[in-house]
């Protein structure tokens, strides 16, 4: 009961989950993992990722930036585009200061990387050392404006920048910040210029689950909630919450595959490009009784790792089943051909061959 028949080389999970009225859903999600290639076509890659059940941090949750959110959400909107690396000086030649960013669909960002800088006291008052010069620099939201300001042992002075509390700069008083740093990465149309500015945090990684704006789209959970819904989501729960990706990371509708990927200054080469591998997913769900019900997946994620460089995709699929939680038997996950004309497209074809 409740398994699944991955007939695919790729990852697949499974799980229930009940929607915003407590009728239960069967999500099923597949992630492929594909290696890109130098002249940009992709292969699948030796070792497939597992799909991620729960979000995964980089340290305490309280304090650290979220590495994956899970691949099964009850489901996503749009397509969410995420970006795992750091970035690339060209040539390798230390620089202060670069752009980076990527553009997909209709998806076009570019974000400032500056070399570390402290604040520290100046005539003017506090103010930003000099940049030191770098080659390659991590892209976590831990070097973005955020962070705690936990100085003194009265905790009702202690604060915290609900955007993004992993991140740096931020500060209930100057004199907290001297010989702390000043945010790395930055959007380029809202630098930091004082220690006053509460600027954006920028990054390209997901956004946890409890930090704004995506919290405050979880809903209301009042002493109404208690009387009328509770254990329920919220009446005015908003399914963006789902959605882990910056707002500005988000595709108009969901990708197909075979979408152009351009970076800049993400890999050492400086500029690179390819398409997005395009498969066809077929998913058959089974119930007692010889019944069954085929259904269809959209990308719903996908995650770019230039470092390696690996790109992987999170098909997923959820299939309103309330009445029949107890005669699910199994999915059968089948891979259809794909579309041919490219090196990736003619690989893929052997595996369904």
């Amino acid at each position: 009961m409740w398994m699944l028949n991955n007939q695919t080389p790729f990852a697949a999970e499974r799980t229930w989950v009940r929607d915003k009225n407590g009728a239960e859903v069967w999500l099923v999600a597949v992630k492929g993992t594909f290696d890109i290639l130098a002249d940009g076509t992709t292969t699948l890659a030796e070792q497939q990722e597992e799909v991620v059940i729960a979000p995964k941090f980089s340290g305490d949750p309280q304090s650290s930036g979220l590495l994956n959110d899970t691949d099964l959400p009850y489901k996503k909107l749009v397509t969410d585009v995420l970006v795992q690396g750091h970035a690339y000086a060209p040539n390798d030649r230390p620089v202060t200061e670069l752009s980076v960013g990527f553009k997909l669909a209709n998806i076009q960002k570019v974000l400032q990387v500056t070399g570390d800088r402290v604040w520290q006291d100046t005539f003017s008052g506090t103010g930003m050392s000099s940049p030191q010069a770098f080659t390659k620099m991590s892209l976590t939201y831990e070097r973005a404006f955020g962070g705690m300001d936990l100085t003194g042992e009265d905790e009702k002075k202690h604060d915290w920048e609900v955007r993004n509390p992993a991140g740096c700069g931020f500060a209930t008083k100057a004199e907290h910040l001297i010989g702390k740093f000043v945010p790395n990465i930055e959007y380029p149309n809202d630098l930091m210029t004082s220690w006053k500015q509460r600027p954006n945090p920028a990054g390209f990684g997901p956004i946890s689950g409890h930090w704004f704006p995506r919290v405050k789209l979880a809903g209301t959970y009042d002493e109404n909630w208690e009387k009328t819904r509770q254990p329920l989501l919220a009446e005015d729960f908003n399914e963006q919450y789902y959605q882990s990706a910056p707002e500005d990371q988000r595709v108009s509708g969901y990708l197909k595959g075979g979408e152009l990927v351009q970076l800049f200054n993400l890999t050492p080469d400086g500029r690179f490009e390819f398409h997005l591998p395009r498969f066809f997913l077929a998913f058959t769900t089974h119930f007692d009784g010889g019944a069954s019900e085929d259904h269809r997946a959209v990308i719903h994620t996908i995650i770019l790792k230039p470092d390696m460089p690996r790109v992987e995709i999170v098909w997923h699929t959820h299939l309103p089943c309330h009445h029949k939680v107890l005669k699910l038997t199994n999915t059968t996950i089948r891979l259809k051909r794909p579309v041919l004309g490219s090196k990736q497209a003619q690989a893929s074809h052997e595996l369904v061959t």
